[in-house]
């Protein structure tokens, strides 16, 4: 099944959404190394910079997550949160790196499997961009972000039966979330590939 230009329209979308910075999940012996005043100013430098990227100051909040880094550089998080900034502006290799980092100092990061993940396929490395997708659903099998950009990939790597099952699996997780901004995107995108196979569908 050859992609049509809606179909790829639909992906590029998908690929340039931030990967999820809300859910902060640091191992509690790491936090446990911190001080009352670093945990103060660890969780000040991670709100400030997500404020920062809310607002769009993308160079702002790569100094926050820098300076993050710096003091907490044992930190996974902190190496994540900086991959998430570099990613946004597009920085892919700097923002890998990053998550390299983190998955070094804490291996069953899914987040940042996933951020990898996102960074390959942002280069068209699907191969690469698939393996770190699965990565992370070895590690959390029901993360909803991980099943959803593994079925765009497997669209790219023509495999579209394992691409409408992942697809399928995400919309039904992000439907028990709650995350209809995600619930939307997928049945979009459904919709686009029975249209494909069958034109008269509307």
């Amino acid at each position: 099944m050859k992609l049509k230009t809606s179909i790829i329209s639909a992906l590029v979308a998908f690929y340039c959404v931030i990967p999820s910075i809300v859910a902060v999940i640091t191992p509690s012996q790491v936090l446990a190394q911190f001080s009352e005043r670093e945990k103060a100013e660890r969780t000040e430098l991670i709100q400030k910079t997500n404020s920062q990227l809310s607002q769009r100051d993308y160079q702002g909040a790569e100094v926050s997550s820098r300076e993050l880094v710096k003091k907490f550089s044992k930190d996974a998080f902190a190496h994540f949160l900086l991959g998430n900034v570099l990613y946004q502006q597009d920085k892919l290799e700097d923002a890998l790196a990053s998550y390299q980092q983190a998955v070094k100092l804490n291996q069953r990061y899914a987040l940042a499997y996933n951020g990898m993940g996102l960074v390959y396929a942002n280069q068209e490395r699907w191969d690469d961009a698939l393996r770190q997708f699965r990565k992370a659903l070895e590690i959390n099998p029901e993360y909803g972000d991980a099943l959803m950009y593994s079925g765009q990939v497997l669209l790219q790597i023509n495999k579209p039966d394992e691409a409408i099952a992942s697809l399928n699996k995400a919309l039904n997780i992000f439907k028990a979330q709650n995350r209809n901004d995600r619930v939307n995107r997928i049945e979009d995108l459904l919709r686009k590939i029975k249209q494909q196979d069958d034109p008269s569908i509307s």
